[in-house]
């Protein structure tokens, strides 16, 4: 009972609702029907182009170009999306002709860029860096639309060929500037060799014998030298004391003495030797008896002739009489000072010292003669045995005088490999670091060097297109049918479209609807019984609309299938074609 007052209940809606359900799904469905004819026919042409390894191993040459596919095609694709790219094509095909007068430069350009299509193929493959599995794009796909099929396969075309040059003249341009600035570093580093040599050499002309490969000759050099300045001290010590042995000898010798002896044979002794003597015993005697003694006078005459023949004048005696009146000088101050200036004792001394201060410097004055004429016998003696030590202490004395001056030449030799040795460090210091300078600007020249080379060769791998390259192996074809739109998608698209919007708004109609429509909302309104239920009464004018609306709806019906079928005809398939194919698809099916 419930089921049937509902289907009693949606008959109502429907016989109600018809009309609006009818007009708000043909006004949809038709403007559906006319986006679907106006809409302009796109067309679409495609260019794939595969991306060719370098046909030289990289074993063999490593190419200059280090970058990812993607990064490059990103790259290239920026370049040719330039404005000034895009102008340039849009000017040589005459592009957007009827646009131009109502949309900007800036919105052309853009419409364009949305027309063009980048969609890159990827394999799985090994990736020769890291040897993992991963994902490579091996090609990729160009499409331009455009109403014209035409237009639309010469610009993907042009596009195609601005993707292949623009592909090549990055590449080269790359190994172009690679070698550009390996070969600017090469001169670099090549000046800085050359520098840094220059400065070895002079750094190495100023520590000649400094280096550090000198130290061993410098050391052997110093105990050599040393060696020889051990040996050279001895030599001049042996020397000198031969020196003073001769000189001792020479001193005991009187340049004048005669060469025979005395009666019996006694050696006698020289007049000088006996002067010596004799002034000696004239002092002792001198110190126990008075001048007045007989003695001494005899002794003093015996001095005086001795001191004739020798020609002697008593330096001896001066010397003591020297002392003496150092001593008796030394007795009148200590006087003085105790018993005062005009004490008869500190007189009596003074006139004493004055006395014997006359006695000195007249003997004085007596011995520089004297040690003139000595010198003068020395210059010419008459003793044999003189005259030889005398020669023997001068060549000694010439020989130790060589002697000294090679010590004072080796031991400047010494200081001097010393002194090398001492600046040795230092030397070794910076001559390091220059040669370690030198060494890393070497070891980084011949590496760059070798980049160098192979960057040329990468460059003239590049120029004859032998590396990485792009390869057009599907060229634009001209576009039989159109892209854009699906004329039979926006058909039925609307279809749906309009029949959701006819079930809405006849629901949203019927919801808003408060009148009463069956016997038991108005006994559930009322409380009251109904008796009876009158049906609707439909008069002969309602009856030729209804007609009316039942032809008008058939005839619409038929025209949104014939256009259906000219939709299908013109955009999707021909109809005879698709009747052979429907013969042929139930012709199998039968038996």
């Amino acid at each position: 009972m419930n089921d049937n007052m509902d289907l009693q209940a949606i008959k109502g809606i429907i016989r109600r609702q018809k009309s609006l359900f009818i007009t708000v799904f043909t006004v949809i469905f038709l403007l559906a029907v006319v986006i679907a004819l106006v809409l302009p026919s796109l067309y679409r042409s495609q260019v794939v182009i595969l991306i060719e390894e370098q046909q030289i191993p990289q074993e063999y040459v490593k190419t200059a170009v280090t970058s990812y596919v993607e990064e490059r095609l990103q790259l290239i694709t920026q370049q040719i999306m330039s404005r000034p790219r895009l102008l340039q094509i849009i000017k040589q095909f005459n592009l957007y002709r009827d646009l131009q007068d109502r949309y900007t430069t800036e919105e052309i350009i853009e419409r364009m860029r949305k027309r063009i299509n980048l969609e890159t193929i990827s394999a799985d493959v090994i990736d020769k860096r890291t040897g993992r599995p991963s994902t490579a794009t091996i090609a990729f796909t160009l499409s331009f639309e455009d109403e014209s099929p035409s237009t639309a396969q010469k610009v993907v075309s042009q596009l195609a060929s601005l993707y292949m040059e623009e592909n090549l003249r990055t590449r080269e341009e790359a190994a172009s500037n690679i070698t550009s600035f390996l070969q600017q570093e090469l001169d670099n580093l090549k000046k800085q060799i050359n520098e840094l040599e220059e400065k070895i050499s002079v750094f190495k002309q100023q520590h000649k014998f400094e280096l550090p490969e000198f130290n061993s000759i410098n050391l052997q050099a110093i105990n050599r030298l040393q060696r020889d300045l051990d040996q050279l001290e001895t030599n001049i010590r042996t020397l000198q004391e031969r020196k003073i042995y001769l000189e001792g000898q020479l001193a005991t010798i009187d340049p004048s003495a005669p060469i025979g002896g005395g009666r019996g044979g006694e050696a006698v002794m020289p007049p000088r030797e006996r002067l010596k003597y004799l002034r000696v015993q004239l002092l002792s005697l001198q110190s126990t008896l008075s001048p007045k003694h007989p003695d001494i006078k005899k002794l003093k005459k015996e001095i005086a002739k001795l001191e004739a023949e020798v020609g002697d004048t008593g330096g001896d005696d001066l010397q003591a009489k020297a002392k003496e009146l150092d001593k008796l000088q030394k007795q009148l101050t200590t006087l003085r000072s105790r018993l005062g200036p005009k004490h008869p004792d500190v007189v009596k001394l003074a006139k004493k010292v004055k006395t014997m201060e006359k006695e000195v410097d007249a003997e004085a004055r007596a011995a520089t003669q004297k040690s003139r004429g000595r010198d003068l016998l020395a210059e010419n003696p008459d003793n044999p045995a003189y005259i030889n030590i005398r020669t023997q202490i001068a060549s000694t004395t010439m020989e130790l005088e060589e002697m000294k001056k090679n010590r004072q030449k080796l031991q400047e030799e010494i200081r001097k490999y010393q002194q090398r040795l001492e600046n040795g460090p230092v030397v070794e210091r910076e001559y390091s670091q220059l040669t370690r300078d030198y060494e890393n600007a070497k070891y980084k020249y011949n590496e760059i060097l070798n980049k160098l080379m192979e960057a040329r060769v990468a460059k003239g791998m590049e120029e004859s297109q032998k590396g990485e390259r792009f390869t057009i192996i599907d060229p634009a074809q001209l576009p039989e049918k159109p892209f854009k739109p699906n004329r039979l998608a926006i058909v039925l698209i609307g279809f749906v479209l309009a029949l959701g919007a006819g079930v809405g708004a006849a629901a949203v109609r019927e919801s808003l609807n408060d009148t009463v429509k069956t016997a038991e909302e108005l006994q559930q309104l009322t409380g009251l019984p109904v008796l009876a239920a009158v049906d609707q009464i439909v008069s002969e004018a309602e009856v030729r609309k209804k007609k009316r609306r039942f032809w008008l709806l058939l005839f619409l019906t038929l025209g949104i299938l014939v256009a259906a079928l000219v939709l299908f005809h013109n955009y999707v398939m021909p109809l005879d074609i698709l009747w052979l194919k429907l013969q042929r698809k139930f012709g199998k099916l039968t038996p």
